[in-house]
């Protein structure tokens, strides 16, 4: 449309395009220009915009036609299906509501209908792997050496030269392949050493 090329026109200039302001058709108009263009930041800031938008009754049916219409725009259209199966996971009463609504054998409601059963296709999201709350890291890193790349603040840690010590130390910060730590018993002393010397304490 007119208005979605001067906005991406504008985008050229680097003035912001109003994605908030925009409906899902037109957000899509947007995203097609994008990938089109090859402009994957605009491409990036509509997804983000879909993903952040609260999904209302009065526009899943909206949503879901968008997202059917532009089923060869991948990503975009997964963003806006996900927006509406969630919706329609979480909000069943408000769901049946639109059902009753809609006159049965029209386009809306078949749309309806196909995403209820897009909805029940779709699997649940698999829980988020627990992480150490000592190395903020899975599988955790228990006896592991601390590196540059490891490095976590506030972490318990030990010598590896003594591994049987009860002396444990925190960390503070770290600098290149050094980093400051404190031990547990004072705390107001801040020693410098360099990383390899110490290893995780997790368990």
């Amino acid at each position: 449309s007119s208005d979605a090329f001067k906005f991406f026109l504008d985008s050229l200039y680097n003035k912001k395009p109003p994605l908030k302001n925009m409906d899902f058709q037109l957000l899509g108009k947007m995203y097609y220009l994008a990938d089109k263009y090859l402009l994957e930041l605009l491409k990036d800031s509509v997804i983000q915009e879909v993903s952040s938008r609260k999904m209302v009754t009065e526009k899943v049916i909206e949503a879901a036609q968008v997202a059917e219409l532009n089923v060869h725009l991948e990503k975009f259209a997964s963003a806006v299906f996900h927006k509406c199966t969630s919706f329609v996971k979480d909000n069943p009463e408000s769901v049946l509501q639109i059902f009753d609504s809609e006159e049965a054998g029209e386009e809306r409601s078949y749309t309806l209908h196909r995403l209820v059963a897009r909805t029940n296709r779709t699997e649940p999201k698999q829980p988020a792997p627990p992480i150490c709350d000592n190395c903020k890291r899975d599988p955790c890193l228990h006896g592991e050496v601390m590196t540059e790349n490891n490095f976590v603040a506030g972490a318990l840690i030990r010598r590896i030269s003594n591994p049987s010590s009860p002396c444990f130390r925190k960390t503070i910060r770290k600098i290149n392949n050094f980093m400051f730590v404190h031990s547990l018993t004072n705390q107001t002393v801040s020693e410098l050493y360099p990383l390899l010397m110490f290893n995780f304490v997790c368990k």
